[in-house]
This record gives structure tokens, sequence and C-alpha cells, in this order.
């Protein structure tokens, strides 16, 4: 199975079932439970299926990988549809495609928020112990595990180990962890493996993982190998697992916590080659978390101009201007005063590389209410742009940067940003810091934050503080050419602190 190195959108490669077309107009309802919340037209029983499966994954690896940050930073709504016209009118590129595949789910990562598009009309085959929404839950499982670590993590161990989680299943009052995957195995024994050495030794640049079919074979030796390790020889290897994140979390160097983890990579190759090539493999079982009941999950019907906006924003974010632009219309004509649909236009509008279009997008959001964490956050940013804001501005900042983490209390960058802010306003030193210390907990590892904090050091005169934290920015921007060089440019202008006497 091939995935782009770097796609926003995943989609499955099974095709999914055909039904009838849907009729009239769709009515859209909003179901949240614990975790999770969904827009859908599929029906309340359909929906409140979902939702539970879907708390059941999240309750398999919470319980299995306590160290897993299941709560994301960034927004995920569920949009649940009832069959393929209602996908197709989602996500028509897929359709348009000549020889495509119809995909049972979509996930996009948007700006915003991310995506999960999946039909209900797809179920699983208790036959074939195949998840119908396994790419979508790869890169669902992937942002978890992306998330929970304070570094760039080894990529067999990321998309391994999303790989094995992808494909869970829900049946009845078991949850079935990790079922082998056929087309893995297929590709697997269809041509030459990379030695284990060679495969843990993979990273963004390689070949193997830039290119197509590289990373289809190298997808499938990841999955296998982290199946390896958790199920292998009776599970013996399963602790070390947990053992490896530990060790990666706490800084130790990849290679050595694979070592301290699971032993020499050459005593494992002769296990791991004949473990592939095995024909019955083992996965987990374990029984339901019971405390997560349907009918607890709370709903409400979306309003027309409400429902209309956050479909265009998806549109939106995948591109699709046409769709967009028609569901913003449709928005402002049940609500003139719909704040999300300036969401939705300014999304499109970033697409399109228009700033300063974009940014007045974002200020009239925010000015209509909009109830768009990101909308706030990005009215916010804007005003910086426009010279050194005066007192009244940066009020109005702060107010919209306070409201961007009411809405999200896991939006890391409002964080920084309302720190830089309150420093520009002469706040007090304490609340500063707080703010930082909350921005730079929630995301370790983004280097706008720590140029935030940097800022706003300098700007409480903690000049030698300002200039570590930009030299920490300068090596979490690593690849990322922008980032790096606002670093260096910030590291250059913050002053070197006045010798100690």
């Amino acid at each position: 199975m091939k995935r782009a190195a770097a796609a926003a959108i995943a989609v499955l490669t099974l095709l999914a079932l055909t039904s009838a077309p849907a009729r009239g107009a769709d009515t859209w309802t909003e179901m949240k439970s614990a975790h999770f919340t969904a827009w859908s037209n599929a029906g309340d029983r359909s929906t409140r299926d979902l939702l539970w499966q879907l708390e059941q994954i999240r309750f398999a690896v919470a319980t299995l990988w306590p160290w897993a940050r299941t709560d994301l930073a960034k927004p995920m709504l569920v949009i649940a549809v009832k069959d393929e016209q209602a996908m197709k009118a989602l996500a028509p590129g897929y359709w348009e495609r000549k020889g495509g595949v119809h995909p049972a789910s979509v996930w996009l990562s948007g700006a915003d928020q991310s995506y999960m598009a999946i039909r209900t009309d797809a179920q699983n085959d208790d036959n074939l112990l195949i998840n119908p929404n396994t790419s979508t839950y790869f890169s669902y499982v992937h942002l978890i595990l992306t998330s929970s670590f304070g570094r760039e993590l080894p990529l067999w161990f990321s998309r391994g180990l999303a790989g094995v989680l992808s494909n869970t299943i829900v049946h009845g009052n078991e949850i079935l962890l990790g079922p082998p995957i056929p087309w893995h195995l297929e590709t697997l024994r269809s041509g030459a493996r990379l030695h284990l050495r060679e495969l843990i030794s993979v990273t963004p640049s390689s070949r193997e993982y830039t290119q197509d079919s590289g990373l289809g074979r190298f997808d499938a030796q990841a999955w296998a190998l982290v199946h390896f390790l958790m199920f292998g020889n009776n599970a013996a290897r399963k602790a070390g697992v947990n053992k490896f994140a530990a060790l990666l979390n706490s800084g130790k160097d990849p290679d050595s916590a694979f070592v301290a983890a699971f032993g020499k990579v050459e005593d494992l190759e002769a296990d791991f080659s004949r473990y592939i090539d095995r024909s019955i493999y083992s996965y987990k079982q374990f029984v339901i978390d019971r405390q997560t009941k349907r009918e607890q999950f709370t709903s409400r019907p979306i309003p027309p101009a409400e429902s209309a906006a956050g479909r265009a924003t998806f549109h939106a974010s995948m591109g699709r201007a046409a769709e967009a632009r028609a569901l913003i219309d449709e928005a402002r004509k049940a609500d003139p005063n719909s704040g999300n649909s300036y969401v939705a236009e300014a999304v499109l509008l970033q697409r399109e590389q228009k700033k300063a279009e974009a940014d007045a997008a974002f200020l009239k959001a925010a000015s209509l209410g909009s109830t768009n964490a990101h909308a706030y956050y990005r009215a916010a940013m804007s005003m910086w742009s426009s010279g050194r804001p005066d007192a009244a501005a940066l009020q109005q900042m702060d107010a919209y940067l306070s409201r961007s983490t009411e809405l999200n209390p896991l939006f890391a960058l409002s964080y920084g940003a309302l720190a830089e802010v309150r420093a520009a306003l002469k706040k007090p030193s304490d609340d500063i810091m707080t703010l930082l210390t909350k921005a730079i907990a929630l995301d370790p590892v983004d280097p706008w934050i720590r140029m935030m904090a940097a800022r706003s050091l300098w700007r409480l005169d903690q000049l030698e503080d300002a200039r570590k934290v930009a030299r920490v920015a300068v090596t979490l921007a690593a690849d990322d050419a922008n980032a790096k060089a606002q670093a260096e440019q910030l590291l250059a202008r913050i002053p070197e602190p006045p010798p100690k006497r």
C-alpha cells in the first residue's frame, strides 16, 4: 500500500460498499462523547456506535501505552456520513480520478483542526479481521504518537506502531488490537527486505521513505518489526516497547535505547526473519471499557448556517474552492453574521497565499463571535504585522488570545502569544512565566513557541535567559529553513547581558 510521505490526507485503499444516493437536504447533528465530537448526517444510532468504537480504541491506546498523549492539542472533528454519496459530496476529488479508490474514510489535517471523515455504512468483515478505516486510524494514532514526545521519533517506531494500532477492531465485548494486515504481508513476501540495522536507521531523507514504492515497503517492514516486538515469542519483548518509549522521552539516543530495550540488533535478525515468514500471527484481545456507554453521549441539531460554515472549512482545507465558496454563501444566507463562514473564507485565502485578505477574514470572524480557537489566534497575530501595536490594540489582542485558550485549552501557540502580548503590556512577570511554561509544556518541540518565549523574556529584560531560549529555538527548527532563519535573526538581535560585577 502506498502513502505519500507528507500527505495531509490519508485514505483507505479498500473499496467501500455502494449505497443508494441520498435524497433531499441533509440534517446534521452534533454528538459528543467524553473525548470526541462528531458531526453526522447518518442518524443517531450509527453515530453513537461510531463514537463508542472510537472511545474504545482510544481506551486501548491509553491502557497499553500510558505515556501516549491521547488528548490532542489540535481539535479533531469526526464527520460521520451515511453512505457513498454523502462521502462523495464531502470529498469529491476521489470520484474525479479515473480508476481511483472511493474511500470509506478520509483523514484531513487542516490549519484549525484535524478531520476524520468516516462512512458509517462500511462495516467490519469479522471473517477478515480488517478495520475498514485502517488508513484513517493510522493517521490518528500517528498524530497521538508524534504529540507524545518532546523530540522526533525514529520512523520505524512511529509508523510501525501506528500501523499495528490502525487495525484495531471493536468486536462485541472485546477489543482486538493488531490482527495481521494482509497487504503488508503480501509486500513483505514479494520482494527484498531491509536488514534490521538498515530498517531502524531510515530517516525522513532516506530514499526508503521519500520514494512511493520504497515507503510502502518500509511501512510494511516497520509494521512487521513492531508486531514482532509486541507479539513475537509469546510477547516476550512487549514490555520493551514501553521501555523504549520511556528511554526516548528521557533523551536517550534511539540506537542505544533500542539495545537497552530489546537487545543487540544483530541478535534479533534471524528471529525477525522467521516471524515475517510465519503463517499464523497473534494479536491482543482485551475487554472493552464498560464505563463508556452510548447513551451517555449528548447531541444537538446543528443550525444550517453553522453546518454550512463547518463543511465549508473542511472543503477549504482540502483545497476545494468551488464547494467551499458555495457553502460560505449558503451559511451567510442563513445567517449574515456567521463568524465561522469567515473562518472558511480565511482558510481559502491562506491557501491562495493572500495573507492580507486572510488576516482581514480572521479579524472579521473574531469580531462576529466565531467558535473557532484558531480564528482568534490568527486575528491577534495579524495585529503584530501593522507595526508596533498601541495599548488599545494590545488589549484587543489579549482578549482574542484569552478567548482562543478558552475555546481550546490545549492550544500551545495561543498561550505563547498571550505571554508575549502581556509582556508588551508590562503585566506581572509571574503571569507571563506561567503562560510560557504552559505553552512549552503543551508543545515542547515547536520553535515558534520558543521564539515567543525569547521575545517575552527580552521584554522582561532577562537577556541571558532570552538568548538561551533563542538558541533552543534554533536547534528545534532543524530542517525548517524559515523557522531557523527567524530564530537565528532573533538570537542576533537580543543583546548580550551586561557583565556581572
